[in-house]
């Protein structure tokens, strides 16, 4: 364990801001110990396996209706309970993520979507000091249906842009979210819609 130990206090600044845990002391498969030298990277010597330390792929809806308002879910667990952010989770192992993406929205609100725009990519972490997440945004119509907070949020709410709740949980939603605005707000090119 010192090694990691060790790498944990001397990794160079700006390395690895975003990855809070460091390399895994035992293989997953065979339990035998895993090397500590790369923090992104451990092959074990025992059975061959490669544990490669990614980060989680997340989608992010953000509805928007005909008021220019967005759609924004409280969470009803841990991390950041209470707390404010975009409509979406984790994509299952091998999801595409615009399934993914809009099996969040049915789980969540209850309703079909239709996926619009990209927005932005980005990397955050799930808590202070949770896993590397790497979230996919998107701008999403809702179809119709009652919406309703369901799964792992407790409330839905509309809010105008300049009305947004301070208490946002995650830092890639607020980047999208201001990445979403700064999109409307300029001109519609040559043959665009709104």
């Amino acid at each position: 364990m010192d090694g990691i130990r060790d790498w944990w206090e001397q990794r160079s600044e700006g390395q690895m801001t975003k990855y809070r845990r460091p390399p895994y002391p035992y293989c997953p498969w065979c339990a035998a110990p895993l090397p500590e030298e790369d923090p992104f990277r451990q092959e074990c010597a025992s059975c061959g396996f490669v544990l490669y330390h990614n980060s989680s792929p997340c989608v992010g809806a953000i509805p928007r209706d005909e008021y220019g308002r967005v759609l924004l879910a409280r969470r009803a667990i841990d991390p950041y309970r209470g707390d404010w952010n975009t409509v979406g989770g984790f994509l299952r192992y091998g999801e595409d993520p615009i399934e993914g993406l809009k099996r969040e929205v049915r789980e969540e609100l209850g309703v079909d979507c239709e996926v619009r725009d990209f927005i932005l990519m980005g990397a955050d972490t799930y808590g202070p000091d949770g896993p590397a997440l790497l979230n996919a945004y998107f701008s999403v119509r809702l179809l119709s249906g009652r919406l309703r907070a369901r799964d792992d949020i407790d409330a839905c709410r509309w809010f105008a842009p300049d009305g947004l709740p301070d208490n946002i949980a995650f830092e890639s939603d607020r980047q999208a979210l201001r990445a979403l605005f700064r999109k409307v707000k300029r001109p519609l090119g040559r043959g665009e819609e709104a």
